[in-house]
């Protein structure tokens, strides 16, 4: 008996494991492609039903299904009611996976894993070796199947196992409940269904129980969704994930006093047990999608009405793009990235550079502890973007996608340097008791500003052309700098041959020393446009 349920449990990792390999590869092969269709052709609901049907059984996995429905709500490409619209597809695409599980397919199946093995060995292309895993992954899934019938069989003999799942028909409550927890906790609703086919196929299942079971899968696959939804610091994300459960849960609660009506609509579908366990997921599924989608607008406005979009404390630091469940997208993973190191950029343009001038020339209080404040904030951003960085490089990226990561957190550390100057060029303004003379250095920030704001551009549209305008200008800032270095040296010798003459030693050491910090400010620009130029040469291809 040990044995059995050892190749059961070695049959559903085989199963889970096949699930995720067939995502993955899937993911790489196609997610950029899915992206750019959806930006064209999303424009109705009734389509985004149809490409959250399509992207679900293309990634095995609703939850990415979801966090491209926010992403693209984020993004501006879609409404929150289209993204409903996508929600509402996705369980619908699980449908037609939890079809093809109710095929005797494993002959087949073995024959495409042999195919994607040979593809993954002889592809010359990154892409096709993902197409070979997806390939791999779906053999995998049934071989796995056939591990869980093989070993379900004796264990229906165990007499508690038996009087347990033979007397869940008679408690329709408990069966939702089961359901519920099983798909929360293995989170995979193909697995769970693949669980139900084989103890159904053992004939331990009645469709009385299988139903209730149904209804509570359903629920249950989006409780991961919903954990990792509620908890995002985007409010569509919020939305989105709330709204994936609650038509779940609505749904049961409406067909709920129809439940023996249901059961005997599945059972007269078919009289396989395996395919009615498929059909009354497809069903249910049908069901919400005809029940919800006509009032989805209606919905959307209720959400955004129930959960309004907060107001940002200002001393409350979080993501404006980042998102952790893109973790499962890494495609989406990616662009957030990019977008929040973006708007570090801006962040660091608005704060910082643009407040030097005040804050190193008043002697507020308020303003004396800005800039330092401000690089605090920089170097919070810095942290958890690399956290989320190294955790999205976990997650199997192609050597495009592991290029991109690298360039950006390059881009990353260039920005936290340049916050870094800033923050030392106040110090040196604190230390002058802020009597600095900004004629010294005015011309110098005006351009490095002016650069800064190009930089920026090119960053925000990776553009080369912007990006070898900024290079290219590089030297007029390293003129600059010499230029105002030597009027300062010239100022200096100057006074000091007035003050010696005057005998007035102590007034020229102070205002040599003065000067020496505006040099040093001076020098700190220069760095500032340094950084900048490595920034440029990522986007061109030079690093």
């Amino acid at each position: 008996m040990i044995m059995n349920v050892l190749i059961f449990l070695g049959g559903l990792g085989l199963f889970l494991y096949g699930v995720r390999v067939t995502s993955t590869g899937l993911q790489n092969f196609a997610a950029q492609k899915l992206r750019s269709v959806l930006q064209s052709i999303t424009k109705r609901t009734i389509v985004a039903v149809f490409f959250g049907m399509l992207m679900t059984v293309a990634f095995q996995s609703s939850a990415a299904t979801t966090v491209l429905a926010v992403e693209f709500v984020n993004t501006g490409m879609l409404s929150l009611a289209q993204a409903l619209g996508i929600v509402l597809g996705s369980a619908l695409g699980t449908s037609i996976t939890i079809q093809l599980l109710a095929f005797q397919m494993l002959p087949i199946a073995l024959g495409i894993l042999f195919v994607g093995y040979m593809m993954f060995l002889a592809a010359k292309t990154q892409r096709l070796k993902h197409l070979g895993n997806g390939f791999i992954g779906f053999g995998l899934i049934f071989v796995g199947m056939s591990c869980m019938a093989t070993a379900s069989e004796p264990l229906s003999k165990i007499p508690e196992v038996y009087y347990f799942l033979g007397n869940l028909g008679k408690y329709p409550v408990l069966s939702v409940l089961v359901g519920i927890l099983m798909t929360a906790v293995i989170q995979s609703s193909p697995a769970m269904f693949a669980i139900m086919m084989t103890l159904a196929a053992s004939q331990v299942l009645t469709l009385e129980a299988i139903i209730p079971l149904v209804l509570g899968a359903h629920t249950g696959g989006t409780v991961t969704t919903l954990f990792s939804g509620i908890t995002a610091p985007k409010m569509d994300a919020r939305r989105t994930a709330i709204a994936n459960t609650g038509t779940k849960v609505l749904g049961t609660i409406l067909i709920w006093p129809f439940l023996s009506q249901f059961t005997h609509l599945v059972a007269w579908t078919t009289s396989d047990v395996q395919r009615q366990v498929a059909n009354a997921h497809l069903l249910f599924s049908l069901l919400m999608v005809v029940v919800f989608l006509p009032f989805n607008s209606l919905f959307a406005k209720m959400l955004v009405k129930i959960f309004p979009d907060r107001i940002k404390r200002e001393d409350v630091l979080v993501f404006q793009y980042i998102d952790t469940a893109s973790l499962k997208v890494p495609a989406v993973g990616l662009k957030q990235v990019r977008q929040e190191t973006v708007a570090l950029g801006k962040f660091i343009l608005k704060e910082m550079v643009e407040s030097l001038p005040l804050a190193t020339t008043s002697a507020k209080q308020a303003e004396l502890f800005h800039l330092e404040r401000k690089e605090e904030s920089v170097d919070w951003y810095y942290k958890h973007i690399t956290e989320f960085t190294v955790e999205l490089n976990k997650q199997g990226l192609t050597e495009e996608q592991l290029e991109e990561s690298i360039h950006t957190q390059f881009v990353l550390k260039e920005l936290e340097c340049i916050a870094d100057n800033i923050e030392q060029m106040n110090e040196l303004a604190q230390k002058l008791e802020h009597r600095l003379d900004w004629n010294n250095v005015k011309d110098i920030y005006e351009k490095v500003r002016e650069r800064f704001e190009l930089m920026l551009q090119s960053l925000e549209r990776w553009d080369e052309e912007l990006a070898g305008r900024v290079i290219r200008e590089h030297p007029e800032i390293v003129r600059l700098k010499q230029s105002l270095q030597f009027n300062i040296y010239a100022m200096v010798f100057s006074r000091k041959e007035e003050e010696e003459n005057a005998n007035g030693y102590n007034e020229y050491n102070e205002e040599q020393d003065r000067h020496s910090r505006v040099i040093d400010m001076i020098v700190l620009f220069h760095s500032i446009d340094e950084h900048m130029v490595n920034i440029a040469q990522v986007i061109m291809g030079i690093v």
